[in-house]
């Protein structure tokens, strides 16, 4: 027992080095000090539900007999705070366009982003959007000169970056496929893991890649699982581990303590961790690609054996590290391998990188008020992993070994984004909630949230609500403020409140801070709905607003002003509205404007609008009421012509040729292309074309005897000349009889 006391003394000495007159800091992530704070008061006790909730708002769907589709768009974007984007009915081309008040894409930009997998385009656009033309040239040209499997890695890479690291000067894109190429290569090497890819970007808009693992389960069972892509991305593929630039590194350069730039250095010169820390080794140290191949899983469960790659990796980091630490500091895993010393800060994100370079999905775990990081690694769910003192699977040691009570712990993601982890390493935790609210009782979203104990702890950013949750651990006094653009609470530097003392186990404690300013608001006055007398054209909005966007400024980064954008599990809201041109300019230039159809602040919801088709009309979501976070709008707009189905097939007339509606429309994927002609000796084609006018596939139809007359008919499969499936989307056919040409036809094919 005194040999256990001693050791832990000893390790809590060696955590706080005092050199050259200067702490020396266990965490590397921003040497974050204490604050002298000074309290002010009690934080005023606030019920939340006072808080008006977004509405779900729909009319009647009208029923469709009659009415044909002409034009259809999918939209599915991120509108930033001040932005809008809808569409225009154009009354003299019967068609519908799209309207906003984004910011330019490149041509190059609206290529990459078609390349990249579906579920990623927003993100992607929302950070192309935010760039120069210069810096979207560079980016969207190094997915569009990639090819498969690399393509979806690079995309994912590129969409979940800060804005100000892709325009830096530090920033490489060769770096990003060299990260995408060695995961299929280290995938070559290891038995305990293998990439798999589902579709392509030719075969499948939505594809896909993933890993699947051996590992041995607690029943001492072989079994194979597969990572969800959600981890896999950001946890693996992601070439940022925590508060680092991504970036080539000069390993011999000793790192500057405040820039931690000046060993950024191009290749040769500058090597990247995945590739350095997993292919190289130093002179008497072992090489991570060696120790690893020979493992057969990436983990034992059951604890039977010790040669899966997690305890591999532990061994490494052993072996490769001192702990112990000099005047510099790094943070590039580079660096760190070559000092070969460190202390949990270095060896947090060492063990990181090397997790990652063995393709395994890791991350890092921070509790702030104790300094202290360590790791946590991915299989069917996070285990807590700290190789520096050979703990795996052990997240009480701190509370019930070491004797720590931490007050909250959080993980850090790779795009910067923070999330409460204090319920797995303390036994007993408390809930609190603090809402940042205006002068009017509304809700301030993207409000910076401080937590303090004696010292920082934890901050996070507020949702639409103005809410932010901390889980805390139990017995601790906690003190907040609040800064947003609208004014802080305190309103001086270092103020705050308390919030509460002692908490309890299992307790939630609900607050409010306050801001002398007031939010947004789009000034609108509602009218009637203009009437239609005319049977012409419909228009249909059909929205929904999923997983709003939580954004704010990332603390602990390398690079200043960085922001992150993380989804979150609940619903967003936008208005929308519809108005005339008049209004629609009037609206743009900031002033009140008349609207109709008007949903405030909806979650989702569906309108029908019977157009008076003399003039040009507006339908459009607008992101108005909020300060700081984005929403995620993913809609279908479509456009109908009323045109009544006759029974009788249309009279030929000498020499005449008429194409008739395909059907079904919309259609997935084979559909039924009719047309009639006169001229049944001539050479007949159906030419389909994209929205884009570039030839798809000719199609050779031939007589059909079961139609009458010259009604002839062909179909279509939703595949291309070279027989590739297509994308969803609308596209064109035109009919051609020897020389004659019928009018073109649209058609929507949907997946």
């Amino acid at each position: 027992m005194k040999t256990r006391v001693l050791m832990f003394l000893i390790f809590i000495l060696s955590m706080v080095t005092i050199l050259n007159g200067n702490e020396v800091r266990g965490c590397t992530h921003k040497e974050i000090l204490p604050d002298k704070l000074t309290v002010i008061g009690q934080a005023e006790v606030y019920y939340p539900d006072l808080i008006e909730k977004a509405k779900t708002v729909s009319f009647p769907t009208p029923g469709r007999e009659d009415w044909e589709l002409i034009d259809f768009l999918n939209l599915d974007s991120f509108i930033r705070p001040g932005k809008h984007l809808g569409v225009a009915f154009n009354s003299s081309e019967q068609i519908i366009e799209i309207i906003s008040n984004y910011e330019e894409l490149i041509p190059e930009s609206i290529e990459a982003i078609e390349k990249s997998p579906a579920w990623m385009r927003a993100d992607l656009e929302n950070v192309f959007c935010q760039l120069s033309d210069t810096d979207q040239a560079i980016w969207a040209g190094e997915i569009n000169n990639s090819f498969d499997p690399f393509i979806d890695e690079i995309a994912f890479s590129i969409a979940n970056s800060s804005v100000a690291f892709l325009s830096s000067i530090y920033s490489n894109p060769d770096l990003f496929t060299e990260n995408a190429i060695l995961i299929y290569l280290t995938d070559n090497d290891l038995e305990y893991v293998e990439i798999v890819d589902y579709g392509t970007s030719t075969t499948d808009e939505n594809y896909y890649s993933t890993t699947l693992y051996w590992k041995i389960n607690e029943l001492g069972e072989l079994v194979q699982v597969e990572v969800p892509k959600e981890i896999y991305y950001m946890y693996l593929v992601h070439p940022k581990i925590t508060d680092e630039i991504s970036a080539y590194i000069d390993p011999d350069i000793i790192e500057n303590n405040n820039t931690h730039t000046n060993n950024i250095v191009d290749p040769p010169d500058g090597v990247f961790w995945r590739n350095f820390l997993y292919n190289y080794s130093d002179t008497g140290y072992p090489r991570l690609k060696d120790m690893l191949e020979t493992c057969p899983t990436v983990w034992d469960a059951s604890l039977t054996t010790d040669d899966d790659a997690i305890l591999t990796i532990t061994e490494w980091v052993n072996e490769s590290m001192t702990f112990t630490s000099d005047y510099e500091r790094p943070h590039q895993p580079v660096r760190i391998y070559r000092k070969h010393i460190g202390r949990c800060g270095e060896h947090a994100d060492l063990t990181a990188a090397a997790c990652r370079s063995a393709l395994i999905p890791c991350t890092s775990i921070l509790a702030i008020s104790s300094d202290h990081t360590w790791n946590e690694f991915w299989d069917e769910g996070w285990h807590h992993w700290e190789p520096v003192n050979n703990s795996i699977n052990n997240p009480l040691i701190y509370e019930n070994g070491w004797g720590w009570q931490f007050a909250s712990v959080f993980e850090i993601k790779s795009n910067g984004f923070l999330t409460p982890v204090t319920g797995t390493y303390s036994e007993g935790t408390a809930t609190i909630i603090i809402y940042a609210l205006d002068c009017n009782g509304d809700p301030i979203d993207g409000a910076k949230i401080t937590l303090k104990v004696p010292g920082w702890d934890n901050w996070g950013y507020t949702d639409n609500e103005g809410k932010y949750t901390f889980i805390v651990g139990e017995g601790r006094t906690y003190y907040a403020r609040m800064d947003s653009e609208i004014g802080n609470d305190p309103t001086t530097p270092n103020q705050v409140y308390l919030v509460v003392s002692n908490t309890v186990n299992g307790q939630s404690y609900t607050y409010s801070l306050n801001a002398a300013g007031t939010m947004p608001e789009t000034d609108f006055t509602e009218i009637s709905v203009p009437e239609d007398v005319l049977d012409d054209y419909r228009l249909e909005v059909d929205f929904t607003v999923p997983d709003p966007i939580i954004t704010g400024a990332i603390i602990m980064d390398d690079i200043d002003n960085t922001d992150f954008y993380n989804s979150i599990e609940d619903d967003g809201v936008l208005n929308f509205f519809m108005t005339d041109y008049t209004n629609y300019v009037i609206y743009e230039n900031s002033n009140p404007f008349d609207g109709f159809n008007v949903f405030s602040e909806a979650t989702d919801g569906f309108v029908s609008f019977d157009i008076p088709s003399e003039i040009d009309w507006y339908a459009f979501f607008d992101n108005g009421n909020n300060l700081n976070n984005p929403q995620h709008l993913t809609t279908s707009i479509s456009l109908y012509l009323y045109s009544p189905i006759s029974a009788d097939e249309p009279e030929i007339q000498p020499g005449s040729i008429s194409l008739l509606q395909n059907y079904p429309n919309p259609f997935n994927p084979t559909t039924t292309i009719k047309f009639t002609t006169e001229d049944t000796e001539k050479n007949t084609e159906i030419i389909i074309y994209n929205i884009k006018g570039q030839n798809v596939k000719t199609l050779q139809p031939f007589p059909n005897p079961d139609l009458s007359g010259g009604t002839r008919s062909v179909q279509w499969d939703g595949t291309d000349d070279s027989g590739n499936t297509v994308s969803s989307g609308i596209y064109l056919y035109l009919l051609k009889v020897g020389d004659k040409s019928s009018q073109t036809r649209k058609m929507l094919l949907v997946k």
